[in-house]
Formats: C-alpha cells, structure tokens, sequence
C-alpha cells in the first residue's frame, strides 16, 4: 500500500505536469494566427516511481511537406518572376494601336505600290521616305526596349542578391541561437519554426538545397552545391558586370575570397526566372528581329541600288545599319527623295515604276524559314512566340501557386493549430490539473487531523 508521502509525489508530479501542459496548451491558442508557427505537443509519460511527467514540447511538422513546399515555391519564384517580365515585352511588341511593326511594314509595302502608280510623284516620294523612317524608327524602338527591359532585369538580379544574402545571415544567426539553447538546454522550436520560414523565402529567390545537421541547425547550398550555410558559417554572392555581354555575372565566393561564376548553373527561384528571360528569351527575340530587319534592308537596297533615281542616275543603298538597332534611312533619300530608283533603267526614269514594282513584291517574297515564310508571317510568328511564352508563364505562374498553397494547407492540417482540438486539451488538462490538486488538498487535510491527534 503506497504511503501518504507517496500519494503526496504522485499528486505533485500529476499538478506539474498538467500545468506545463497548460501552458503549452495556451501556448498554442495564443499562435493560432501566426504564420509559420508549428502547434507545439507534449508527452505525458509514467515514471518508475508511479507518477508522471512531461517530455519536452516538441513541434509537430512533416519535413516531407516543408520540403514539397521549398521545391514548389522554388518554382513559384521562377515563373512569377518571368511572367512578370513577360508582361513588359508583350507590351514591346502590342500591336493594339495601329502603331506596331506590322503596321509600320504594311504602311511601307503600300507606299512603293503607291510610287508605282506614280513614279514621278513628289508626294509619294516624301511619303515612301517618311513611312520608311517610321519603320526604321519602329526597329529601333523595339529593339531599345528590349534592351532597357534586360537592364531592368540586371537591376533586379542585383537587389535579388542582395536579398539572398541578408537571408542567409539570418540563417546563420538563427543557427547561432539554436546552438546556443542547446547547449543551455533551452527551447529551440520558436528557432527552427522560423529557420523553416527563412529557408522558404530563401528558395523563393534561388533554388537550393538543405539538410539539417545533428545540432538542429540547417545548411544550405545552391543547386550547383555551393555553400551558402553551414552551421554558423555563411558564404555570400555578388553580381559582377560580364565584360563579354555588359550584363551582371552572379559569382559565389569562397571561404579564401576566390570568385566563381553561377550565373549558368541559377534555374529556380526568383533569380533562376529573371536569368532565362534576360539571358535566352530577349537574346532570342532580338536575335529574330535582328535577323527581320538585315533581310529587308538588305532586299531593299539590292533592287534600289541597281535601279534608277528620278533623275536618270544610279539608286543610292535605301537603308543604313546592320540591324534593328541601327536601323535608319539613308540621309540622301530623307534629304531627297528624288534619289528613290523608282526605275529600272536610266533611260525610263522619271516614268517607270518597275523597279518600285519590284520591290513592293518583296513582301511576299519567301524569304525565311526555309523558304515558308515573308517578312510579315516571320513577324507574326515572332509575336505568336512572345505570346505563346507569357501563357506558358502564367499557367506556370497558376499551377505552382495552387501547388504551394495546397502543400500550405496539407502542412497547417498537420502542424497548424485548431482552436477547437487545443480546447478540448485544455478542459481535459485543467480538469486533471483540479483533481490532483484536490488530491493534494485532502492529502494535506488527512496530515492535518493526524498531527492534531
């Protein structure tokens, strides 16, 4: 039969532990509403001396769920960055207002057919060298903003780093910490609840890796496996100007200061998004626009330097440049577009239309595309191309949010806190609380009336 001393243990271990489950019980209501926070659950167990005790609150979270949600929000970041991006070069390309390329070529095309009907006409000469100093002007246009949208992304891609890496010392100070509680004995959940809350934001920008080591602290590398975070040691990037491209070079940093480039191996994240558009997308497009403007010039100033002006002499080059970037009308056509080879022959000029003929026929020349295609269907699909990317961006975009979101709520299903579950805890742990300490009281009252006898 177990002695009054004994009751008195049992009861006393039974009023602590209640308690300590109490307060992790308020403990959790209190952080019903706190983003990232993990319920906190505590064990109650027998002793071997026929009472009980608690273990140490412990998180409730599901590393397979935290890890699906890094994963997701790596790619999250990476097509929110190129849909947004995206959305800056459709605007480059709209065509909406009547003031796009295609427009601007088909104004072109008809102002030759137009000097055809009148080969002599000064209108139609000062039309054709207006119109084709608009579209030269549309090339460039276009081509610039291609370019300032690059920049912009290099601007980002600067901040971004930055970003990463002030992240990163949080990390570190937050590992810091946790081995410090450690070795105090202390609790490190609030610790690792925003550990997983930075290593979240962290992919969101670059796509990594992490694990945690047997001290609870997290280390993280980057997809090519370079060191950001090892324990409380952290390694930084910095963007650096490519002398080659003119655009900024991401570069990781040893621990003996030597500068390596990643900007190639950077595929997630918001980083990994901005690098694709910056680096292949608008590189590609302009390359295609490029390749627009050098075919008409070139076809262009072929039929109009072997033609004749309207004074009987040989046609000058119609275009200038190499590009869409440098793009312009020669200054002897805008100066005098008399200079225009209308003819084909000295001996036609003024009268004769037919070299103007030949070229207003070069729009439906097939000139691309292994011979499938004129300058208007190359464009077209140029801009099918743009369009079709900033869907597959969006849908991306959507998908990946959606995924994040229900990974989210899978982990807050497991980990999150439920009022009426944390209540229900509450009232069976206050009840035990209340029975041992009215074990407590009687036990005291017995004592009592045997001292007094």
């Amino acid at each position: 039969m177990s002695s009054i001393s004994e009751i008195m243990n049992t009861a006393l271990s039974a009023l602590t532990t209640q308690q300590a489950a109490i307060n992790i019980t308020n403990s959790n209501i209190a952080n019903v509403n706190t983003d990232g926070y993990s319920r906190r659950q505590v064990a109650i167990e027998c002793t071997e001396y026929a009472g009980v005790q608690a273990s140490d609150a412990k998180r409730v979270c599901d590393t397979f769920l935290l890890k699906q949600i890094v994963s997701e929000t790596q790619d999250l970041g990476k097509w929110e960055a190129e849909a947004k991006y995206l959305e800056s070069v459709e605007g480059v390309f709209d065509e909406s207002e009547g003031s796009g390329l295609s427009e601007a070529m088909s104004e072109f095309w008809n102002a030759w057919q137009d000097l055809v009907n009148d080969p002599s006409g000064s209108t139609e000469r000062s039309t054709l060298a207006s119109v084709a100093d608009t579209l030269a002007q549309t090339f460039n246009s276009i081509r610039s903003d291609l370019s300032d949208i690059q920049e912009g992304i290099d601007d980002d891609i600067v901040t971004t780093v930055s970003t990463i890496n002030r992240i990163v010392e949080q990390i570190a100070d937050l590992n810091q910490k946790i081995a410090r509680a450690n070795a105090d004995g202390q609790d490190t959940n609030t610790f690792q609840d925003s550990l997983d809350s930075l290593v979240t934001e962290l992919s969101s920008l670059i796509d990594i890796s992490s694990y945690e080591n047997k001290n609870g602290q997290i280390c993280i590398q980057t997809a090519n496996g370079k060191p950001l975070v090892e324990g409380t040691t952290t390694w930084s990037l910095s963007t650096e100007i490519n002398s080659t491209t003119g655009l900024q070079d991401v570069i990781w940093v040893d621990s003996d200061g030597n500068s390596y480039v990643i900007t190639d191996d950077i595929s997630g994240g918001k980083l990994g998004g901005c690098l694709e558009i910056r680096d292949e997308r608008i590189p590609a497009w302009q390359d295609q626009l490029d390749e627009l403007a050098a075919a008409l010039m070139n076809e262009v100033n072929a039929l109009q330097t072997g033609g004749y002006d309207i004074n009987g002499g040989s046609g000058v080059a119609f275009f200038t440049g190499t590009g869409a970037s440098d793009m312009a009308v020669n200054t002897d056509i805008l100066d005098d577009p008399g200079t225009i080879a209308a003819s084909s022959s000295a001996d036609g000029a003024p009268g004769d239309g037919s070299n103007a003929s030949a070229i207003a026929e070069l729009q439906n020349r097939l000139l691309f595309d292994s011979g499938t295609s004129n300058f208007s269907d190359f464009y077209a699909t140029l801009v099918s191309e743009v369009g079709t990317a900033i869907q597959s961006a969006q849908a991306g975009y959507e998908s990946r949010r959606d995924m994040v979101e229900f990974c989210t709520n899978q982990r807050e299903s497991v980990s999150g806190v439920s009022l009426d579950e944390e209540t229900a805890k509450l009232i069976v742990y206050q009840n035990a609380y209340e029975a041992a300490a009215k074990v407590i009281s009687v036990l005291d009252e017995l004592m009592e009336t045997i001292l007094d006898m």
